[in-house]
């Protein structure tokens, strides 16, 4: 029988830091999109059990969905046609747009400058 346990926020924040792959948690109002049930849950509602050994395994907040932090993603990228996935792309596509930042000297970055080791 699974143990589900309550932890305290920063505890709960901190596991989801730890374990989370490719999702950041600046707080648990975060949300994200679980690939096993395509719905969008919060920090605070992924649910964490504990095993006999102790260790503390998280799942998704999504009632009978047991998605595990490697089906977790920022956005539902399975699914190109959903709206958030388009908001996404959208605000990636601009974010790529914009120039590159000088660097300490105030000339722009140039890959072909990049000396191996």
């Amino acid at each position: 029988m699974t143990k589900y346990v309550t932890l305290p926020h920063n505890k709960k924040l901190n596991l989801l830091r730890e374990h989370s792959m490719g999702c950041d948690w600046p707080n648990l109002e975060q949300e994200h999109w679980c690939l096993h049930c395509e719905k969008k849950f919060s920090g605070h509602a992924a649910r964490v059990w504990q095993a006999e050994n102790g260790s503390l395994w998280l799942e998704c907040g999504t009632p009978e969905c047991d998605g595990s932090p490697i089906d977790w993603a920022p956005y539902p990228w399975w699914d190109p046609k959903h709206p958030a996935t388009k908001e996404y792309l959208k605000k990636e596509k601009a974010e790529s747009k914009r120039p590159p930042k000088p660097n300490r000297r105030g000339k722009k970055s140039d890959p072909s400058d990049d000396v191996p080791f």
